[in-house]
């Protein structure tokens, strides 16, 4: 896609983080933005970073856990705009560091509903207007988590897969459609991702300090990462160099690339 310029949008989770830099970047490229989050207060204040910049701004507050939202959703926006040019599937949430023989199976259910689910039911309800567009595009968010595995983060792990694994397959499904379909690896991005995740006592301390320590960029520079990449049509996005090396470790060493994540993280735990 060359140009954003009155093209519409839908961002998920756009209330903070990615989905917010990617609103505001949107804007400045001429995009309609029609952007969803859970929180009303901080979709707010995308809303009012939007319209500064001069672009169209419309709000809905939605919980990607419940598909009777999002199918609504989705349907006053077909009403309203007749289709979409663009969706960024964002919104996500992560749980802190434990193991899984401790992580309290409804947190796991819900990060599933959440992370997984939430992209699926998006792109099934808004699938047959890209479908309908000259070019579309589904842009989902999984994470260099999703690239490998990591201990004591089981369920995060588990969702970020299955959003590749969704977005890969759907990938060489719509291969000979006009719809462009892209896989987003964020590293460690400055966000409240973690600010906002279900914590687990024991774990706070080192949950704040591995937050620290992947904090390597801002959702501003993700952003224009990845609108940089659909201008490029290069549809897997890594974002960050611990993104990239990560790839390159599960690509050239899957099994192997185990143990040396597990001494990194052995050593940020004791330092």
């Amino acid at each position: 896609m060359k140009s954003f310029k009155n093209k519409i949008a839908v961002i998920t989770g756009a209330g903070s983080g990615i989905g917010q830099a990617l609103a505001t970047e949107l804007a400045k490229k001429g995009a309609t933005l029609i952007i969803s989050d859970k929180n009303a207060d901080t979709l707010s204040v995308t809303e009012n970073l939007v319209q500064k910049i001069g672009a169209d701004c419309y709000t809905y507050v939605v919980d990607v856990s419940v598909e009777k939202e999002i199918t609504d959703f989705a349907s006053k926006i077909i009403k309203k705009f007749h289709h979409i040019d663009l969706l960024f599937n964002n919104a996500g949430f992560a749980l802190g560091k434990i193991s899984l023989k401790d992580v309290k199976m409804d947190d796991f259910r819900k990060i599933m509903d959440v992370n997984v689910y939430g992209v699926v039911y998006h792109t099934k309800a808004f699938l047959n207007s890209l479908l309908e567009r000259p070019e579309a595009v589904i842009v989902n968010i999984s994470s260099l988590f999703g690239l490998v595995g990591v201990a004591d983060q089981v369920p995060y792990c588990t969702t970020k897969f299955a959003v590749r694994g969704f977005t890969e397959s759907l990938r060489m499904e719509l291969m000979d459609t006009n719809v462009e379909v892209y896989c987003v690896h964020p590293g460690g991005i400055n966000t409240n991702i973690y600010k906002n995740a279900i914590h687990y006592e024991k774990n706070a301390s080192l949950d704040a300090k591995f937050q620290k320590a992947l904090e390597r960029t801002s959702p501003e520079q993700a952003a224009k990462v990845i609108l940089k990449h659909i201008e490029q049509k290069d549809e897997k996005v890594l974002i960050g160099i611990d993104a990239i090396l990560g790839d390159r470790l599960a690509r050239t060493m899957p099994v192997g690339y185990s143990k040396i994540i597990k001494r990194m993280s052995d050593y940020i735990t004791k330092n």
